[in-house]
């Protein structure tokens, strides 16, 4: 079985007789390094690097995995990428789910109040959540390779993955197969090295020039720059030695460590296995996207002010939405006629045209219109809206007698039909306190009633000072439904 020293040091001379013939470099321009290490802790296992014969320099890397070592070229679940998508989704289907019941069912929705919007909002993002978590769990993109995310963190012109031949024991094996998909994406070489030293290309490195140039380059601290900067200034070796920590620092790390060991990451592992977490060697490069955390957080903002707003309306305020199929209000029962519903209510029909027809009387014969103070001009009875039979009211203004007072008014509830409002200021006149029904229009309100309690009062102050009386008695008797709000008589 081949070692990792093994496979460096078979696939460097393959390296130089590659690019013998690829670049036609300058030979006295070679250099090779084992075992590079960067200055932000990237490794490479190998090195390659010369000039051009144009004199540009080019540098190859190279990843080096044996048997003993396979978990960095298999692929697993990108945890921390699989897990921030699940709840970006679900913050998303939870933002749509609440717009559309605040846009479609307003009424409902604050009637749940504070507890059942949390729990509404909490019930959308748990199935938004879950239904990505079973449905994209296996999407190639959540596959996540050691070797190639730790060649995406630094740019080199080639890199390359030489891989013993016994780490997969088919070529058909699923493994492989993704390994060398997500080679062959992001321009990688992959190669195979026999125990004989023999080497099979599997994949070439892309020369179209494209990859890479969103990674940032990286210095390699080789043997021959340590030894270099080193005979220069003994003094540099002072940056490599860490510096010892304070007491404060001391005292913290006694306390965290322990809690971080016994609590914390048993916690976590706990969390995470069912996600199919593995070793955390191998993962350090699971990290979360900033895209899916922006779309987490501007989901949440977006139900915060619907949620302010449902909160905060009350419940009298949309008791008046009715869902009317057309636009003409004449198609709702009860506008017109207030009674008890009935298979055909007698209220006054709705206007049809009807068609022409040879009965109809010609012009010589239309009746004659009676003159002004005849006898039918006397018959023609008005309809009483306001109740009060001693001071008739002008036809068509229910709100005659409402506009002879000036001051303000305690409002206690709005109703469409006019027969729950007086059923309602009924009850409230059997426990002796003083109420009215009046049209919303007389206030500028639009259609329908509210129920008036109390007097007209010549102050606004006057009228709150009322309302708080008028709060507590409804109370005790089991009648309150909400603040009472003081309107202005227009």
């Amino acid at each position: 079985m081949l070692t990792e020293d093994d496979i460096k040091r078979a696939f460097l001379p393959y390296l130089k007789e590659f690019y013998r013939y690829r670049y036609e470099y300058r030979p006295e321009s070679v250099h090779t390094e084992l075992d590079n290490v960067s200055a932000g802790g990237l490794v490479a296992d190998g090195m390659l690097s010369f000039r051009k014969d144009d004199g540009n320099p080019f540098v190859c890397t190279y990843e080096a995995t044996s048997m003993d070592k396979s978990e960095e070229v298999k692929f697993k679940l990108n945890v921390v990428y699989f897990t921030w998508d699940c709840l970006a989704f679900g913050a998303v289907v939870a933002a749509v789910a609440y717009a559309a019941a605040y846009a479609l069912r307003l009424p409902w929705l604050v009637s749940l109040q504070w507890a059942g919007n949390l729990g509404f909002v909490l019930g959308a993002w748990l199935t938004g959540f879950l239904g990505w978590y079973f449905t994209m769990r296996n999407w190639r993109k959540y596959r996540y390779i050691y070797a190639i995310e730790q060649f995406k963190r630094y740019f080199a012109d080639e890199q390359w993955i030489a891989l013993a031949d016994d780490v997969f024991p088919a070529p058909t094996d699923p493994y492989l197969q993704a390994l060398k998909s997500q080679c062959v994406y992001n321009g990688f070489g992959l190669a195979l090295v026999s125990d004989k030293g023999a080497v099979r290309v599997l994949a070439t490195p892309s020369r179209l020039g494209i990859y890479g140039k969103d990674r940032r380059m990286v210095q390699w601290v080789t043997q021959r720059d340590w030894y270099r900067s080193v005979s220069g200034n003994v003094g540099m070796l002072g940056r490599y030695r860490p510096a010892i920590p304070n007491q404060v620092t001391q005292a913290w790390n006694k306390t965290a460590r322990p809690l971080r060991y016994l609590l914390l990451d048993p916690i976590l592992k706990a969390f995470t296995r069912p996600l199919g977490s593995s070793d955390t060697a191998f993962g350090r490069y699971m990290t979360g996207q900033s895209v899916q955390k922006w779309v987490f957080v501007l989901a949440l903002l977006a139900i915060v002010p619907l949620g302010y707003r449902v909160l905060t309306i009350r419940a009298d305020d949309v008791r008046d939405i009715v869902e009317r199929p057309e636009e003409n209000p004449e198609d709702q029962y009860g506008y017109l006629y207030e009674g008890e519903q009935t298979r055909d209510p007698p209220g006054i029909p709705k206007p049809y045209p009807e068609p022409a027809n040879a009965a109809e009387p010609t012009s010589s014969e239309m009746p004659a219109i009676p003159k002004p103070g005849g006898k039918t001009q006397d018959e023609i009875s008005t309809i009483n809206l306001s109740g009060n039979e001693d001071e008739p009211e002008p036809a068509g203004d229910p709100c005659a007698r409402f506009r002879k007072k000036q001051g303000w008014v305690l409002q206690d509830n709005t109703f469409v039909n006019k027969a729950l409002a007086e059923e309602r200021a009924t009850a409230l006149q059997r426990q002796g306190i003083e109420s009215d029904v009046m049209p919303k229009s007389c206030l500028g309100d639009g259609i329908g009633y509210l129920v008036r309690v109390g007097d007209v009062y010549q102050t606004e102050s006057a009228a709150s000072r009322q309302a708080e009386k008028f709060a507590n008695l409804l109370v005790q008797h089991a009648l309150f439904q909400g603040e009472l709000i003081v309107r202005k008589l227009n």
